[in-house]
């Protein structure tokens, strides 16, 4: 029987090779100067190369008769759920919020809620997480977030 490395190894081998006949259709150029599909014919090879490598990998673990576990005993669908969930949340308030507010309430809740860490040590994780990223990409690369309820506050 087939294992789960080699049917996708195989089936990952045939989208690389369907990236790359893409990506050199639309023009490859040269090293000095890239046409359109040198990137993307890159990345088809190298996905080509790991497809190889785990088709490689499940032959392998068929000679030695290895037996594959089922592929999803044990998850936890409620956090699963939950994280998808919060996720869709973040989103959809995201710019109404702002970056930086939705940015720390997603974290808040990720570590309270779903990762069970004290309140305390959630708080401080959250407001380092969510101004060291605004810090970042707001005033380092200034990106222009949306500032969302902060801006109405703040009189902006």
């Amino acid at each position: 029987m087939l294992n789960r490395n080699l049917l996708s190894g195989l089936f990952l081998t045939l989208v690389s090779i369907y990236a790359c006949v893409k990506a050199h259709q639309l023009g490859m150029g040269s090293a000095n100067s890239p046409g359109p599909g040198f990137i993307p014919f890159g990345i088809g090879a190298l996905l080509g190369l790991m497809s190889i490598y785990l088709c490689v990998r499940g032959i392998i673990q068929l000679a030695r008769g290895y037996k594959e576990k089922p592929a999803f005993k044990g998850v936890a669908w409620k956090k699963a759920m939950l994280v998808v969930v919060m996720l869709a949340c973040y989103g959809a308030f995201f710019n109404f919020l702002g970056f930086l507010v939705s940015t720390f309430m997603l974290m808040l809740l990720l570590l309270w809620v779903v990762g069970r860490q004290k309140p305390a040590l959630s708080l401080i994780v959250s407001v380092v997480t969510a101004g060291g990223a605004h810090l970042l990409f707001v005033v380092l690369f200034s990106l222009p977030l949306p500032r969302g309820v902060l801006s109405y506050f703040l009189g902006e």
